[in-house]
């Protein structure tokens, strides 16, 4: 029966975005664990982790974001470039984040991720050869060695490390709390903050309702917060720092942000 909400119009235009939604994920399901198996067909070949995982993010990146119709524009993307080495804060709305991601992730930057991506078929091995770095956050003796490591790489490769520290998905208005495991590191290396936001990808996806459309997605970095001659005792008020800013450019989105979808 046709929602009481558009009446008939509503009711197809819904309709349309779930066939959508249904097709986005078939294709993204395919192309994820199809270019997951060509980058580790390559990592076999030359036995070079990080490209591997470049060529399977670009492509995954590229095929989703113009299937879905999703236009990603980056604001001071130079800051990033500019800013390296560093750590990479962001928040975190869906699964799909990492398709408008993949269009901007530079060369010598690895993400930090939770244990269980190793449980995944084809893209957990893609993760472990990759150089990626894994957190097991059940286990805190072997995080903290985690931290110590990935604070050495960071400093011997010049690397970016991007972490999300709100640590899980959470398409809701708040930021969830941070997590203060990218701010010690950070600390530990001597590197500065570097923070980014999405803008709401409520506009463009409502993975609860199965429902996407074509739209614009928004990313802007922010000025990079340095961390020199910081101790632990500064990682509350580094991550303070790195939330207040974010939020400022939030609570600005939200404000730009057109209707949710539907």
């Amino acid at each position: 029966m046709p929602s009481s909400n558009g009446g008939l119009g509503g009711f197809l235009r819904r309709l349309g975005y779930r066939i959508f939604f249904v097709l986005a994920c078939t294709v993204g399901g395919l192309s994820f664990v199809g270019f997951a198996a060509v980058a580790l067909v390559h990592y076999a070949l030359f036995r070079n982790g990080p490209r591997a995982a470049m060529i399977w993010i670009r492509s995954f990146g590229f095929v989703m974001t113009r299937f879905l119709g999703w236009t990603v524009e980056v604001e001071n993307r130079a800051t990033m470039l500019e800013t390296r080495p560093a750590v990479v804060v962001g928040n975190h709305q869906s699964n799909l984040d990492i398709a408008t991601w993949a269009t901007f992730f530079p060369d010598r930057s690895v993400a930090v991720g939770k244990k269980e991506i190793l449980k995944i078929p084809v893209f957990g091995w893609l993760w472990k050869v990759s150089t990626h770095i894994l957190i097991d956050r059940s286990n805190a003796i072997a995080a903290r060695e985690s931290l110590r490591a990935a604070a050495e790489r960071i400093r011997s490769e010049s690397l970016s490390v991007w972490v999300l520290p709100e640590g899980h998905r959470n398409s809701k208005p708040e930021m969830l709390p941070f997590k203060k495991g990218a701010f010690h590191l950070a600390i530990a290396a001597q590197v500065p903050v570097v923070p980014f936001v999405t803008s709401p990808m409520w506009t463009v996806l409502d993975a609860h309702r199965w429902m996407v459309r074509p739209g614009v997605v928004r990313v802007r970095f922010l000025t990079p917060i340095p961390t020199d001659g910081m101790t632990d005792a500064d990682v509350d008020r580094l991550s303070l720092a790195a939330r207040t800013a974010m939020e400022e450019v939030r609570q600005e989105f939200l404000g730009d942000a057109g209707p949710r979808i539907g």
